[in-house]
This record gives C-alpha cells, sequence and structure tokens, in this order.
C-alpha cells in the first residue's frame, strides 16, 4: 500500500471514528429543528450549526435535570429551552449583561433625593402596577445590551401613566442614540442614574412612535423638541440594599427600577415560578429590570415582579417573580431608583 493510499484510509477512518463519536448527540433533531423554527434560528455553515446543536444539547441537559426537581418539588421555579439555548455562558453575559453600576461620587445639577419611606402603621400585601393601566406592554431589547434604556424607560411612562391618566409610549432608541454624553455606551451597557440625567438635562425624552426601536446605535442622534412624549425632574433613589425600603415605594410611588445579577444558567432559562437561587451576587449587578409589584405564592414564597425586556416568549410572558426578603437576594435592592416628575 501506497504512503498516499495509506494517508488517505488513516484519514477515512479518523472521519468514521469522529462521526460515531458525535452520533449519540443527535437523538433529538426533531426537537432541535423545531426549537429553531420557533426562535427563527439560521446558521452560515453545517459547522457552525453543529457547534450551536451541541451547545443546545448541553443546555437542555442541564434544563432537563433541574426540572426533575422541580417537579419533585425541591425547587421552586422551572426552566424552559429559550431562545438562548444556543448561547455559550460567556456569548450570553458579553451580550446581555451590560449593565453599568453608576459612579455615586458623580456630581449633576439635578436633583437627586433618597427615598423616606411613608410611617404608615400597613402596607398593602399585594401590589400590580398592571392593575392601573401604568405598565406599558413588555417589549424586546433584541441583541442590543440596552436593559438599562428598557428599565428607565418603563418606569417614565409608569409615572406618567400615574400622573396623567394616559399611557405614554416613550423611546428606548432615543436614550440608546443620545445618551453617551451622560456615560451610557448604547448597546454596550450604561445605567438608570445616567439615563434620568439625560432625559433632565435635556428636557424630555421623544415618543416611540417618532423614534421608533432599531436595536442599533443609530448615528446621529435624532432628537426633536417637537416630539417630546414625557419630562421628568429628577431621581429617587432607594437606599441600597434595603428591600424595606425597595417595597414601600414600589406600594406608594410605583415602579421601580432595579438592577440585578442574572448571570446564573438558572435566570437565563427561567420559565415560571418564583425565582430562588442562594448562588446570585448581591453586589455584582449586570442587568436592569422594573419592579412593579410584589405579592405571596401559593405556597408562601415571598416575591418581587419584576418586568423584563426580552419579550413575551421569556419567563411569564415576559416577567420573573424574584425572591423577596431573602437577603437582598440577586441584589435586587441594591442600586433601584426612579423618576420624579
Amino acid at each position: 500500500m501506497s504512503k498516499a493510499s495509506l494517508l488517505l484510509l488513516v484519514l477515512s477512518v479518523t472521519l468514521v471514528l469522529s462521526a460515531a463519536s458525535l452520533a449519540p448527540k443527535y437523538q433529538f433533531i426533531e426537537e432541535w429543528q423545531l426549537w429553531k423554527t420557533k426562535h427563527t434560528k439560521y446558521y452560515d455553515s453545517d459547522r457552525e450549526e453543529l457547534e450551536r446543536h451541541l451547545v443546545w444539547l448541553s443546555n437542555r441537559e442541564y434544563i432537563q435535570q433541574h426540572n426533575v426537581n422541580y417537579r419533585a418539588g425541591v425547587l421552586g421555579f422551572k426552566l424552559a429551552l429559550n431562545k438562548f439555548a444556543d448561547m455559550t455562558n460567556s456569548e450570553y453575559a458579553a451580550q446581555y449583561l451590560t449593565y453599568k453600576s453608576w459612579d455615586k461620587s458623580s456630581k449633576h445639577n439635578a436633583k437627586v433625593e433618597i427615598y423616606v419611606p411613608p410611617t404608615f402603621s400597613s402596607w398593602p400585601e399585594f401590589v400590580d402596577w398592571r392593575q392601573k393601566g401604568a405598565i406599558s406592554d413588555v417589549k424586546n431589547q433584541e441583541d442590543c445590551g440596552a436593559s438599562y434604556a428598557f428599565a428607565s424607560i418603563g418606569a417614565l411612562e409608569g409615572f406618567y401613566s400615574l400622573a396623567y391618566g394616559k399611557s405614554a409610549g416613550l423611546s428606548e432608541q432615543n436614550i440608546i442614540d443620545c445618551s453617551l454624553p451622560e456615560g451610557n455606551n448604547a448597546c454596550y451597557g450604561g445605567n438608570m442614574y445616567n439615563t434620568f440625567m439625560y432625559i433632565v438635562f435635556n428636557d424630555g425624552v421623544n415618543t416611540e412612535e417618532y423614534y421608533p426601536y432599531k436595536g442599533v446605535q443609530q448615528m446621529p442622534c435624532n432628537f426633536s423638541y417637537e416630539e417630546i412624549g414625557a419630562t421628568m425632574s429628577g431621581i429617587v433613589i432607594i437606599r441600597a440594599g434595603s428591600e424595606t425600603d425597595l417595597q414601600a415605594a414600589v406600594a406608594f410611588a410605583g415602579p421601580v427600577t432595579v438592577a440585578v445579577d442574572a448571570s446564573s444558567t438558572e435566570f437565563r432559562f427561567y420559565s415560571s415560578g418564583v425565582f430562588d437561587n442562594y448562588r446570585c451576587s448581591n453586589y455584582d449587578i449586570n442587568h436592569a429590570m422594573l419592579v412593579i409589584g410584589y405579592g405571596r405564592s401559593s405556597d408562601g414564597r415571598e416575591y418581587w415582579r419584576v418586568k423584563n425586556s426580552w419579550g413575551t416568549a421569556w419567563g411569564e410572558d415576559g416577567y420573573i417573580m424574584m425572591s423577596r426578603n431573602r437577603y437582598n437576594q440577586c441584589g435586587i435592592a441594591t442600586d433601584a431608583s426612579y423618576p420624579s416628575l
């Protein structure tokens, strides 16, 4: 046998063995195809699809094992294969966990005050600002790392509705494109403090109708004073780490912006139930959302009702119930604030 023939034989055997080693991993092809169709996933090459498929299988196995414990009553929340299932942990973090805590030493001329809870003898056991029409529909930030813009705009929409009795569809794109001088970084991160500062100094933010969402930074900034949808005068900050103060603010003021540690696999694939993860950091926060209420589940678990910006296919129609009064779990009260009109 010639050297060329021998080399060809070795190569053929190697390919066969490689295919054989991968064969058992293709037992969920139909489910994979259905998942790709549901989430409109397309890949540039067979190799890329293979790589994504293997990541998907790993995430699927994790979710399946978690849900075994959920069905057994060991865990109080369920996971599901959502649009993030073909992403690695590092890819997910780089694209979506972009919240940057604000520099508390920075000085601005806008009114900033610390929230002081009322001294009422009793507080409501259940709050959901959706019941008052103060919460806009769940939005989808898509591939843009701008959760800070969605949380901020959601809060301002809520306070505008409560103050004036009508909804205001406001523009996240306006924030993404125009708040760089205040310290935000478009689709690569920012925070609510910088966003609120921009709206105060800018004398308002445009309507979503005039300045629709594109999911990428648009240049130049296209703000128009003729198309302002809402204004604000300052920022109210919740005492860092105090779930008691956060509860009071949500109960008596309105929806409150928060930032949490969303880095866990459990958070990424959350589907339903009261999210409870003792491994969450209460200081390393990386994703912004909007607390729109709180309550207690049928099995006695205290929760925060939180609006996300990953579309209605994530979580409970775009919402998550996060553990309440669990030592500021996931940093829910570490960086909370709301706009003052």
